[in-house]
């Protein structure tokens, strides 16, 4: 007979050492936020107004369909024309997004909602203000099935700006039409409210931009159209609920229907005025002109300053 208790032999020991090994992976993918910063890059608070860009993109890097490093290549170098940038749906290969980007200071998401989740939210920023504090949520309603396998959430990372502080918030609302995600929209645009005014003091100056897979009505009539329709009325909900404006409506006119967006409101006791929005750009494409992702970038360049104690903000 062989010595040796039951708990002892391979056939036990080695598939516990497995589930210990995988349990272990799972928890530390379920870590929270990845930051990168680079100090001595970083520019030193100033004083007074100040004018800064921001880009939105959603970069299409999806777990096993789309080529990051193909893609990447070209994004990477064009994130230093803006001062802060935010992305989404990049669910692979963030550290080739980040290769030729710099930014002092690089943030990602890289939290797993639970450990069945495949990849994180696919958020990440940068930025070239010195970086305050970082904050997410990830989503209880993930939707329908195409979502299922990301921990779709917020990421907000806030900076600042010649002593202003700046909170940017980045999400990719869930995408699909069907039931569960018609039921995500509103319950992700409430968790967001509910994020800010937890996270943002009066004070701080907020942007939220991404990719909404939302819009804004169009007019009164446009409302009435969709007043049942969460693609529509749980955008103007989480707007109006957050006093946040609209860029594009600001510069063009409220118009545009575009689901990428930047929403802003300024801090207490300080201006902040969007002075020119674009979307698109011929730059985004490969050297065979084909575009670098599904989605344009939306970029927008702000003005912040102290408004007068006389004057609306």
């Amino acid at each position: 007979m062989a010595n040796g208790k039951w708990y002892t032999r391979w056939w036990f020991v080695a598939p516990v050492l497995v589930l210990v090994l995988l349990a272990g992976t799972a928890l530390l993918r379920m870590g929270g936020i990845e930051v990168v910063e680079n100090g001595a890059a970083l520019r030193a608070p100033g004083e007074g107004p100040a004018e800064f860009t921001i880009l939105t993109y959603n970069v299409q890097a999806r777990p096993w369909f789309d080529d990051a490093r193909h893609k990447f290549k070209y994004i990477s170098p064009l994130t230093n024309r803006f001062d802060i940038c935010a992305f989404q749906e990049c669910f692979k290969q963030h550290s080739l997004l980040w290769a030729a980007a710099e930014h002092p200071v690089k943030v990602y998401h890289s939290a797993l909602r639970n450990p069945f989740k495949i990849v994180g939210s696919g958020l990440g920023i940068l930025g070239k203000f010195p970086l305050v504090a970082t904050d997410e949520i990830r989503y209880a309603d993930a939707g329908e099935f195409q979502n299922w396998p990301a921990s779709k959430g917020v990421l907000m990372a806030r900076f600042n700006v010649n002593g202003m502080m700046l909170d940017v918030y980045t999400t990719h609302i869930a995408a699909g039409r069907k039931p569960a995600s018609r039921r995500a929209k509103p319950a992700q645009t409430a968790e967001i409210v509910e994020f800010v005014r937890r996270a943002s003091p009066p004070e701080n100056a907020v942007i939220l931009l991404g990719d909404f897979n939302m819009r804004p009505s169009r007019g009164p009539e446009d409302k009435e159209a969709n007043k049942d329709n969460p693609k529509v009325f749980a955008f103007d909900r989480m707007r109006d609920a957050l006093g946040l404006r609209d860029a594009s409506d600001e510069v063009n006119g409220p118009t545009g229907r575009e689901i990428d967006r930047i929403l802003f409101r300024p801090g207490k006791g300080h201006a902040m005025t969007p002075l020119t929005w674009q979307q698109d750009d011929p730059a985004f494409v490969d050297p065979e002109g084909k575009p670098l992702s599904d989605h344009a970038p939306v970029f927008v360049k702000f003005r912040m300053e102290t408004a007068p104690a006389s004057a609306g903000v």
